[in-house]
């Protein structure tokens, strides 16, 4: 029978606790933070510690070694100019001044940085470490047909530990991505804890974290002892949930009034334990759309708040976090006209529109919207179209759809994306 588990922490509680996983890791001992709780909270509170110091964070929901390395290293390189670390860290290790290397190379010929390189790659020690700086030292001109992720693999024999533990000496431990790794489902906690504990070992500074429900802990934590077992346990932070209750109440002080209708919603912002930022949103769109009720004209202007409270959410939880931007141009034009979407996702290739009360009124504006739909299909993107009413009424319905749009588009995101800005007819 496993131990008592301890009680949900205070969001004060879990950032003290987060600060001192940290001192751990910084005297060398492998550290995993267990976040168990609502995705929400999770998100809410790793983030709010992050900023704090200034570090970026990765989000993967795999549970692969490989896949998970590679969700890092593409984040790293979004972050970082890897290129400039290399040539830091090899001119550095043969004795020139940070930036001089990169000054050297610039201008070369294929032949002459090769030349260059040869005499400066015996100061560096590590097989993986080498192979991988000649790799970022390259060329701009020559590229990897699986990015900068699948070259670094690549340089390393497969192996994602030791394309980790290479990457991750080339830079300043403080500037490595944060990583969070958020599923559902014993097989998954299984699997990550035992990749995250891998991961800790082989890097004991970086920074690591786990989230996942109570009802998937509680069965993990009644397995069988092992290192990953324990690191788990030492990590774990309980958070606290609010109830759909304490969201009323909330809502109410902020001059919500039809909270009863609301009620379905509010009990799904309270399972995904919601920061107060997104139940801000959430009331902003609220009373807008009652507004509309009562004045129609007003209609409208419930469609800019139902966004920016539907982009909080999908910022909020693990799943959808940094996938979608919104107000973004797709790539291609109609009628010579380029097509913005609400909510787009390139890596995925998914586009949401939020439609005000108004949207079908307009025959012309209907026939431009299936104009629209017509041309991101032949982009491969899969659209979906949500009411601004819903958005605030049915939220449950519509977060379901976009999560289950998300977790199908992961398996198979669909055709690439435009090379260039292609133009559609009017048809």
């Amino acid at each position: 029978m496993p131990p008592a588990r301890p009680p949900p922490r205070s969001d004060t509680s879990v950032l003290q606790e987060l600060e001192r996983h940290q001192r751990r890791r910084e005297q060398g001992i492998p550290k995993l933070t267990v976040l168990a709780g609502p995705p929400g909270s999770a998100m809410s509170l790793w983030r709010r510690w992050l900023d704090s110091r200034h570090q970026s964070s990765c989000v993967s929901l795999a549970s692969n070694e490989a896949e998970v390395v590679r969700d890092w290293l593409e984040t790293l390189s979004r972050t970082r100019n890897l290129q400039a670390d290399a040539a830091d860290f090899v001119g550095t290790a043969a004795g020139l001044a940070p930036g001089e290397l990169s000054s050297r190379l610039t201008g070369k010929t294929v032949h002459e940085r090769d030349f260059l390189l040869q005499e400066l790659f015996p100061a560096i020690t590590g097989e993986d470490l080498s192979a991988v700086c000649r790799w970022l030292l390259q060329p701009p001109q020559v590229t990897h047909k699986s990015g900068l992720p699948g070259a670094v693999l690549e340089a390393c024999d497969g192996d994602p530990l030791r394309a980790l533990v290479a990457v991750h000496a080339l830079i300043p431990a403080s500037t490595a991505p944060a990583l969070l790794l958020s599923g559902f489902g014993p097989a998954w906690l299984t699997s990550a804890a035992r990749v995250a504990t891998r991961m800790c070992d082989a890097v004991p500074p970086l920074v690591a974290a786990l989230h996942t429900e109570r009802n998937t802990l509680d069965t993990y934590l009644r397995g069988s002892e092992s290192q990953a077992l324990a690191l788990v346990r030492e990590g774990l932070l309980e958070l606290e949930a609010p109830s759909p209750e304490e969201l009323r109440q909330r809502l109410e002080k902020l001059g919500v009034q039809a909270t009863e209708a609301l009620s379905e919603s509010l009990a799904r912002l309270a399972a995904d334990g919601v920061s107060e930022e997104v139940l801000a949103h959430y009331g902003s769109a609220a009373l807008e759309l009652e507004a509309s009720a009562h004045e129609p004209e007003a209609a409208d202007r419930a469609r800019s708040s139902a966004e920016r409270f539907l982009r909080s959410l999908l910022d909020s939880l693990p799943a959808t976090q940094g996938l979608f931007a919104l107000n973004e141009r797709a790539g291609f034009r109609i009628n010579n006209r380029p097509v913005e979407v609400d909510f787009l996702s390139r890596r995925l290739r998914v586009a949401i529109e939020v439609d005000g009360y108004y949207h079908f009124q307009d025959p012309d504006a209907y026939r431009r919207d299936r104009r629209k739909d017509l041309a991101l299909q032949r982009h491969g993107y899969l659209v979906l179209r949500f009411l601004a009413t819903d958005v605030v009424a049915r939220l449950e319905e519509i977060r379901d759809t976009i999560l289950e749009v998300v977790s199908l588009r992961r398996e198979d995101p669909g055709g690439p994306p435009p090379h260039r800005e292609d133009v559609d007819g009017g048809a």
